[in-house]
C-alpha cells in the first residue's frame, strides 16, 4: 500500500515527458520589434513625395512659409516687448521656468522626430516604385525643413519662457505655441480630408502607404536620438542659467 501511494505521488498524470516544462521564463513570446516606420502624416511628407512644381508641392512649401512667418512675427513682438530684459522674475516664475526647460523640449514635435529618425530609420530606394519624386534629395529637404521649424519653434518657446513674469502666463503662452506647431498637421489633414481636390488626396494616400526601414547600427547609432535630446536640453539649461546670472549681477 505505502508503495502504490509512493508510485501514485512520483507520477503526475498532467506531466508529458515528450514535452518541455513550461516555466516564467520561457512561456512568454518574444517582443517582435516593427522593422518599418510610418512617414508620418503632415506637409513635410508631403513635400516628400509629391512632384516639384505639383500643387501640392507648392502648397506644402507655403504651409510651412505661413508657419514660420508666425513664428518671425511672434518673435518681433517678443523682441519689442522684452528689450532684452530677463529679470525681475520672483522665485517661483523662476522655478517654474527651470522645470518648463525640458517640457520645452519634447514639445517640439518636429525637432524630435528628426532626432528619432536620425537615430532610427534611414531612406530606402524601394520607395520610388510608390512614388518616382520620393527621391533621396527630397528625403533630406523634407528633413532639412523639418529641423529648422522645429528648432525655430524650440528657440521661440524658450525666449517666451524667459520673459514671461507669472506662472498662469507660462502654461496659457505654452499652450498658444502648441496650436502654431499644429498648423502642418492641420494642413495635412485638409489635403487627406479632399477639401483641395482628388489629386492631393492621392498625394497623401501616398504618404500612408510609404514606410522607412529601421536603421540597424551600433550602440551610439541606436541611442542617438536619447543623446540628442538630452543635448539639446543642456544646452537650453547652460544658457538658462547664463541668462539668469547675466540679468541679475551680484553687486
Amino acid at each position: 500500500m505505502h508503495k502504490m501511494l509512493h508510485s501514485m505521488e512520483s507520477e503526475d498524470p498532467f506531466e508529458d515527458d515528450d514535452q518541455p516544462r513550461i516555466t516564467w521564463h520561457n512561456s512568454r513570446k518574444p517582443i517582435e520589434v516593427d522593422e518599418r516606420q510610418e512617414l508620418g502624416e503632415d506637409v513635410y511628407s508631403l513635400i516628400f513625395v509629391a512632384p516639384i512644381y505639383g500643387r501640392t508641392f507648392l502648397f506644402a512649401l507655403y504651409v510651412v512659409f505661413l508657419k514660420l512667418m508666425l513664428f518671425s512675427l511672434l518673435a518681433l513682438d517678443l523682441y519689442r516687448k522684452s528689450q532684452g530684459n530677463f529679470s525681475d522674475k520672483d522665485n517661483l516664475t523662476r522655478i517654474t521656468q527651470f522645470f518648463l526647460i525640458p517640457v520645452a523640449v519634447a514639445m517640439q514635435e518636429d525637432l524630435m522626430a528628426v532626432y528619432a529618425r536620425l537615430a532610427n530609420v534611414k531612406y530606402d530606394q524601394d520607395i520610388l516604385e510608390i512614388s518616382p519624386y520620393a527621391t533621396p534629395s527630397k528625403f533630406a529637404l523634407s528633413f532639412l525643413l523639418r529641423f529648422v521649424d522645429g528648432l525655430y519653434s524650440l528657440i521661440l518657446n524658450f525666449i517666451l519662457l524667459l520673459i514671461t513674469d507669472e506662472v498662469l502666463n507660462l502654461l496659457l503662452n505654452f499652450a498658444a505655441l502648441g496650436f502654431l506647431q499644429s498648423i502642418d498637421d492641420v494642413a495635412f489633414s485638409v489635403v487627406a480630408n479632399g477639401y483641395l481636390g482628388d489629386k492631393m488626396e492621392s498625394r497623401a494616400e501616398l504618404v500612408r502607404d510609404i514606410s522607412l526601414p529601421r536603421r540597424r547600427g551600433d550602440s551610439f547609432t541606436n541611442a542617438l536620438d536619447s543623446i540628442l535630446f538630452f543635448s539639446t536640453c543642456s544646452v537650453m539649461f547652460g544658457i538658462y542659467v547664463f541668462v539668469l546670472v547675466k540679468s541679475n549681477p551680484v553687486d
